[in-house]
């Protein structure tokens, strides 16, 4: 009778052991797991913040430019482009961001845009005068380029969109 408990208390060892290693290796693969889901998130959440980065500077550069007087527009534009940079200081901030330059409170986003002008059309029914003294209204096709950029993690965003704004050009510089 001896005999036979000595052999059954071995078998339960050997199972109890089996089932540890089983559980350790579960552990270990949550373990690994969740890393993972860790750096998943921190990737989903850079690309949200530098999203809405290039959205902000998009928003600055097209409140600017509906802010600006037709002399003022056409004066900006017709210079090349514009560029602006957003910081959590100066939002509308114009001229090239700096190397130290950041948009958010952690220090990790710079934002910034281009605008420039895409050419321009008549406006439908407008008088167009051509004795070099006069003016003619028109749209004005404004490209304007958001872009941010998280440094740290090598993450840059960029969006374009076009806006027509009205103005005034003067006859003199119609080709």
């Amino acid at each position: 009778m001896m005999n036979r408990n000595r052999s059954q208390r071995g078998a339960a060892l050997i199972v109890a052991l089996i089932i540890l290693m089983m559980v350790s290796l579960m552990g270990i693969s949550a373990l690994r797991s969740s890393m993972y889901s860790g750096k998943v998130a921190t990737g989903v959440q850079a690309d949200a913040m530098t999203f809405e980065a290039a959205e902000t500077a998009l928003g600055v550069t097209y409140r600017t430019l509906a802010e600006m007087s037709d002399e003022n527009l056409y004066s900006a534009l017709s210079g090349g482009a514009i560029e602006y940079c957003v910081t959590k200081s100066a939002v509308d901030a114009s001229g090239a961001c700096g190397s130290g330059t950041v948009f958010d409170d952690r220090g990790l986003l710079q934002a910034r845009s281009y605008s420039f002008l895409g050419g321009y059309a008549p406006i439908d029914g407008a008088q167009v005068s051509l004795t070099g003294a006069g003016s003619v209204f028109v749209d004005y096709q404004i490209n304007m380029l958001g872009e941010s950029e998280m440094i740290p993690l090598n993450l840059e965003n960029y969006h374009l969109q076009e806006a027509l704004k009205r103005g005034i050009l003067p006859a003199s510089d119609i080709n």
